[in-house]
């Protein structure tokens, strides 16, 4: 094939766009016109169609597959000269050289420590999976439990008769009692205790052999599986063994020249291993390219490109933050050195306003604006609830009822008693709180009004993000209607049946729902200004007067 070297000078123009003055965040971010342009033209690249992978979008037809999320990175040589780096996550079934950077560790190149480790492990299944299959170790296995279970009925029998016998004895006796005189009653007792004891010698004695015979066939049978356990845990440690020493070949640079092993990026690598894929996204990838090859490295963006994953919500030439559970421990490590943009979410609601738009001796309702979070974080104590903490110090109980994005703004209610919050409670579980969202989502929709309904689960690989799965996820539910339609978007109205997390989010995003995203959404779509999502109104019964109360708080984008 032939493609451009690695460091690829920009072919746009470029001359009027300013160098960013700090690395990107790449956690969240507004793509820097820079990486906007050289996106650009891998794009171009891509749309050549010089890759074997289709990506889903109709070339090859003999071909099906699914989207990939690619990165740049702007960088600088020691020339003082500007170009882009770039990269994809994971790996592609024809490995195109000198046009992409190669991976941080190429674990899978044949004759390597893998594919011997890997080889080594798939014999011992063989040999467990044979073991297990074989018909004459089953037809033995098979006599052995047979008999034993047949001694384990026996012995349920006979201890059933025992019990039975029990019964039988007390019955008798209360019956007699009233019949009988006391010196009588106590020689029926007596007989009635010798039969007892009888019993339990005649059984002890009859179910001796089958005792002694039931404790040697447990033992065979232990025995009998021994191999296949001592197999089994053989492979496990030596599949452990060989997912350290992948771990170890992933060595990652920083800006100060420093390296670390991927096992030490990850602070509770032996609780739990990192996911599988860390260390092959694109930004990984591409710092350790320009690190080792004297690259200062200026600006980072990613974006998927083609189909999406059945699964999650994913959009064609959008710009995405780099992943939270594998990239963020290594990324910590890499950034290290450089000068890099403040996470502007530390920061974000800081200085708007939080009004009261409804407040009485039980409730109080506010119009969180975009940005806040309902609740403290690891890294942020300013949130909805810490300021209504600090203007009613009086209020007692558990006071938080619901929840909104950071994202979202809009109506959020507390209690002040617990009186009010269980009744309140009450409310919310049963869903008798009506509330209305409005949303303004990045295209027009053609039907007038909806229902979706989605099975949402967390994307445990990239929390906080949600996805649609079938399997795992819970049961989501929207009402949607059209209020009015622009030249290039939709304004809805939306009221959540559930409650699920970023539920309308995912809901307007993702296919199977609106295939839309909301304005403004840096997860699912477009980051903007803010996310044009916003809790406009509530209505409730009171918890003491019984009233219906409804609520709006005004619209601000």
């Amino acid at each position: 094939m032939n493609i451009a070297p690695i460091f690829h000078p920009f072919r746009s123009d470029i001359s009027k766009i300013a160098l960013p003055k700090q690395f990107t965040y790449p956690f969240f971010y507004q793509p820097h016109p820079l990486t906007e342009a050289a996106a650009n033209e891998l794009q171009s690249f891509l749309l050549k169609g010089t890759l074997v992978h289709n990506f889903g979008l109709g070339a090859h037809e003999s071909l099906i597959e699914q989207g990939k999320m690619f990165g740049v990175l702007v960088v600088q040589n020691q020339d003082g000269n500007l170009g882009w780096l770039a990269a994809y996550s994971g790996k592609l079934s024809e490995e195109p050289q000198s046009y992409f950077v190669p991976p941080v560790a190429d674990i899978h190149a044949a004759q390597s420590f893998y594919k011997k480790g890997e080889a080594e492990l798939n014999d011992m299944s063989a040999v467990i999976v044979a073991l297990e299959q074989d018909p004459k170790r089953k037809a033995r296995k098979k006599t052995l439990q047979d008999r034993l279970d047949e001694i384990n009925e026996q012995l349920r029998k006979g201890r059933a008769a025992l019990k039975e016998a029990k019964k039988a004895r007390q019955k008798y006796r209360e019956a007699v009692r009233p019949t009988v005189s006391e010196e009588d009653f106590e020689g029926i007792c007596e007989r009635l205790a010798s039969e007892s004891i009888q019993g339990q010698l005649a059984f002890k004695h009859s179910s001796k052999e089958w005792l002694v015979e039931q404790e040697v066939l447990v033992e065979k049978l232990d025995q009998f599986d021994t191999d296949i356990r001592d197999l089994k845990e053989e492979r496990r440690l030596k599949s452990n063994a060989l997912q350290r020493e992948i771990f170890d070949h992933y060595i990652f640079l920083n800006a100060r020249g420093e390296s670390q092993v991927l096992s030490a990026c990850f602070p509770d690598f032996d609780l739990r291993h990192p996911p599988s894929g860390s260390g092959d996204c694109c930004a990984p990838k591409l710092l350790q390219y320009a690190y080792k090859n004297e690259l200062k490295p200026l600006a980072l963006g990613e974006f998927w490109w083609g189909s999406a994953p059945d699964k999650e919500v994913r959009q064609h030439g959008y710009f995405y933050p780099s992943c939270a559970s594998r990239c963020r421990p290594i990324l910590g490590h890499m950034l290290d050195g450089l000068e890099v943009e403040e996470n502007p979410l530390l920061t974000y609601g800081q200085d708007k306003p939080m009004p009261v738009v409804y407040e009485d001796d039980d409730l109080v309702v506010v119009n969180k604006p975009a940005g806040l979070l309902s609740v403290p974080g690891v890294e942020i104590e300013d949130s909805a609830l810490t300021r209504i903490k600090n203007m009613y110090p009086n209020a007692t109980g558990a006071i938080l009822l619901h929840r909104l994005d950071m994202s979202t703004s809009g109506l959020l209610m507390f209690t002040l008693n617990p009186k009010a919050n269980k009744r309140m409670q009450r409310q919310f579980i049963k869903r008798q709180v009506q509330k209305t969202y409005i949303a303004d989502i990045s295209g027009l929709v053609a039907e007038e009004r909806g229902v979706i309904r989605l099975p949402l689960a967390p994307d445990y690989y990239d929390l906080p993000r949600q996805m649609v799965c079938h399997k795992t996820g819970k049961a989501s539910e929207t009402h949607w209607t059209v209020l009015e339609r622009f030249e290039s978007s939709t304004r809805l109205a939306l009221k959540p049946i559930t409650g699920r997390t970023h539920q309308l989010r995912v809901h307007c995003a993702h296919p199977d729902g609106l295939g839309i995203p909301i304005i403004g959404d840096e997860l699912y779509g477009i980051i903007g200004q803010r996310l044009h999502l916003h809790a406009h109104q509530l209505e409730f019964t009171h918890p003491t007067t019984k009233e219906i109360i409804r609520i709006e708080a005004p619209i601000d984008f």
